[in-house]
């Protein structure tokens, strides 16, 4: 633009050089008007006028004019070029954009382009996501079904469907590939394999065009054998709906269409699945000397919460053997255990245990569903006399911090126990905050948020069929009103 503007600018002074000629020959008839009558001036000026319009005296400007038309041309076409080229640019930046909000860590995958994806086959990338407030790994799928022509065939006979399988390997050993282990319903196999598996139909043309959560797997059940970076390798394959694994792999290749995987880098910092063992037994000792602690909080024995620790023993432990008939091992674990109950009373009432030792070996030795599972028990010592007394209760919140647990999932915990006992110790101010679990830096906004969550946790209680759940919900209701009225809510 700035060189079209200088263009016209030379124009235009070019035109006020001619213009200023023509002025000075006027000028000169001016000063001459008493040497021409009026038939020589009429002349002089149609002379002028004509010779202002003369083509001839243009003629210097007619190939610059010429050069000016043809550089305005180009520059239009340049422009249009320009608009041209911005708008798949505009374009092709929205898409990367899309492709960023799902970035990851596979260096095959990064500089995929969501224009090639109507021509790419199934592709994987593995997630951390938080569904219904609980962390998960989404398996997320993009790209066409790779089936071949040929596979349509065999296809078609099982009604356009196929079986999509998951399975999840430690390959950080390059020479050692290590399915992950799965103990828990709909995420393992047979063989207790982290595994799920679901039927799809399947035609020519399906597949995903957009990032699409095909699986998912609670964060806490991918467990890799040992702790530490750790590579996790996941694999999709798409079989036959009668397809049969081993180890993570298909057992009949002619069962077989294709499969996709996608690396996990991950950083576990709990023992891995082969690690528990060694840390079991240790593991145990350290969640009774805690139980023990609670039941002694208010500086006497709950012996109801003594009877609550044994059964957990007798549950975890004792019985753990039984089936298995080694009757040496479970008279040695009675022995043992039966010791550490009494040691650990007299550490108490001398104000010798250590907690904060215990906390710190159980995070290191313990995965984070073992520390659940201690801070149930702790729960179930506390509400164990129908009683939750103060300091049982701020004990139970220190300790649910220290272990690093979800402070929102142990709340939902200790609220399905103060549903269902008698007595809550609400006597003062502290007492009352600490049955919310309400920490030294939380602000009133904060607590007031709490206090709403806990207010509609507890309303729909009040309609419960168990009188004494009823009973409780009417309490806490009642306790949340006084404390959003306290905080000004």
């Amino acid at each position: 633009m700035k060189f079209i503007f200088s263009l016209i600018l030379i124009i235009f002074l070019s035109s006020a050089d001619i213009n200023a000629a023509e002025t000075n020959t006027l000028k000169y008839a001016e000063t001459n008007t008493l040497k021409y009558d009026n038939e020589k001036i009429n002349e002089f000026i149609k002379k002028n006028i004509e010779i202002k319009f003369d083509i001839r005296k243009l003629k210097p400007f007619i190939f610059l004019a010429i050069i000016i038309f043809g550089v305005i041309l180009s520059l239009n076409n340049e422009s249009r070029e320009q608009e041209n080229n911005i708008k798949p640019k505009k374009s092709k930046e929205k898409e990367q954009s899309r492709i960023d909000e799902f970035s990851y860590d596979d260096e095959e995958n990064e500089n995929w382009d969501t224009n090639d994806f109507e021509s790419e086959d199934l592709k994987i990338k593995v997630e951390e996501k938080i569904h219904e407030n609980n962390p998960y790994y989404f398996v997320l799928a993009i790209g066409n079904f790779s089936f071949k022509d040929k596979d349509f065939k065999s296809i078609e006979k099982e009604n356009n469907q196929v079986k999509f399988t998951v399975y999840a390997f430690d390959v950080t050993d390059k020479e050692k590939e290590v399915a992950l282990q799965g103990l828990t319903d709909p995420y393992k196999d047979e063989n207790y394999l982290l595994s799920s598996t679901r039927n799809m139909e399947a035609n020519p043309g399906y597949g995903y065009f957009e990032w699409t959560p095909i699986f998912l797997f609670p964060k806490s059940l991918v467990v890799p054998p040992y702790r530490g970076e750790r590579k996790i390798k996941f694999v999709v394959s798409t079989t036959k709906i009668n397809a049969k694994f081993e180890q993570g792999k298909i057992v009949n290749e002619k069962d077989f269409y294709f499969l996709t995987e996608s690396m996990l880098n991950l950083n576990f910092q709990d023992p891995g699945y082969l690690e528990e063992d060694k840390y079991e037994g240790e593991v145990n000792e350290k969640i009774v000397q805690l139980g023990l602690a609670v039941a002694y909080s208010e500086n006497k024995i709950n012996q109801s919460g003594v009877e609550a620790i044994k059964t957990w023993i007798n549950q975890k432990i004792i019985w753990k053997h039984y089936f298995a008939e080694n009757t040496e091992e479970e008279n040695e674990n009675k022995i043992k255990y039966s010791f550490l109950l009494k040691n650990t009373y007299e550490l108490l009432k001398n104000k010798k245990l250590s907690l904060s030792e215990i906390v710190k070996e159980l995070n290191y030795k313990s995965n984070t569903s073992k520390r659940y599972d201690a801070m149930n028990l702790l729960l179930n010592v506390a509400g164990s006399d129908d009683r939750l007394s103060s300091e049982e209760d701020k004990l139970l919140n220190k300790t649910a911090r220290a272990l690093e647990l979800d402070m929102e999932r142990f709340q939902q915990m200790k609220t399905s126990t103060i549903a269902n006992i008698d007595t809550i110790d609400e006597g003062n101010e502290e007492n009352e905050d600490t049955i919310f679990n309400f920490s030294p830096d939380m602000t009133n906004e904060e607590k007031c948020k709490k206090l709403r969550q806990e207010y509609t946790r507890w309303n729909r209680q009040t309609n419960n069929s168990n009188e004494k759940i009823r009973n409780q919900a009417k309490k806490m209701v009642g306790l949340t009103a006084n404390l959003r009225k306290k905080y000004n809510c």
